[in-house]
């Protein structure tokens, strides 16, 4: 797969071309703008007939966008294949036809709620898709790399958390489930307490009233903030090594 550098604007096809970079910048505003529009239609200040106006004209514009990108890209693609009867077929079944035509059916029916989330579900896999085949797939590239290349050395801060954690919520269970047990009366209770210090979110909702509790809650959170720093240190240090293996962005 390559960009048509010479046509900025070119909407991209099924059989492999890309879509020029001033497009795909394009295409993800508008899935910004989808994104958008459904989280206004969950705010009572579009109620208003005007709101309602608003947001139903958002949402044809987009439904217009998508039926236009579906149509302009299966021409493409039906053109690579010189207009064949069966290159159009093939390009019809293809997998990110198929998906972008059932984002287009989503749209164009009511079959779900705008804000189910079988609906938001599809446009995240949507965007996540279009993401990939576009100038901001490189940001893909990277979280694949970053996750996949070597979990068990990145993510070891985060396993070590988890184990932390759990072994904090039970020390804190032992010691105030008799004098706050609506936040301590189980393991399961003070996980909460126990998450929020570890991660060092440290919301205050929740504190221990023993002397040995706060003391706890101090040396643990000590070993989350450790534990919160060797994970980004092993982020960062995948993310400068995925520069230096594929400096371009290719992998």
């Amino acid at each position: 797969m390559s960009y048509r550098e010479t046509d900025d604007w070119y909407f991209g096809d099924y059989s492999g071309r890309l879509p020029g970079r001033s497009y795909s910048l394009l295409l993800n505003s508008v899935i910004i703008t989808l994104f958008a529009q459904i989280a206004l239609t969950t705010e009572p200040t579009f109620d208003s007939p005007s709101g309602q106006i608003f947001l139903s004209f958002t949402l044809n514009i987009i439904e217009l966008f998508f039926i236009s990108d579906y149509i302009g890209k299966l021409a493409n693609s039906w053109a690579q294949m010189d207009y064949s009867l069966k290159g159009l077929v093939s390009s019809a079944l293809s997998r990110y036809a198929l998906i972008d035509l059932f984002v287009v059916l989503i749209l164009l029916t009511n079959l779900f709620s705008n804000d189910s989330f079988v609906v938001i579900g599809v446009y995240i896999f949507k965007a996540l898709i279009s993401i990939y085949f576009s100038s901001f797939r490189l940001v893909l590239l990277r979280v694949r790399f970053i996750i996949f290349d070597s979990p068990a050395y990145t993510f070891f801060p985060l396993v070590l958390l988890s184990i932390v954690t759990y072994v904090m919520a039970f020390c804190v269970y032992l010691l105030e489930r008799s004098n706050d047990s609506a936040h301590f009366g189980s393991i399961v209770r003070a996980f909460w307490f126990s998450i929020v210090t570890m991660t060092t979110i440290g919301y205050g909702d929740v504190t221990p009233t023993t002397s040995l509790g706060k003391v706890l809650a101090i040396m643990f959170g000590i070993v989350g903030i450790v534990c919160v720093a060797l994970l980004t240190a092993n982020i960062l240090e995948a993310n400068a090594k995925f520069n230096e293996i594929e400096p371009s962005g290719e992998i």
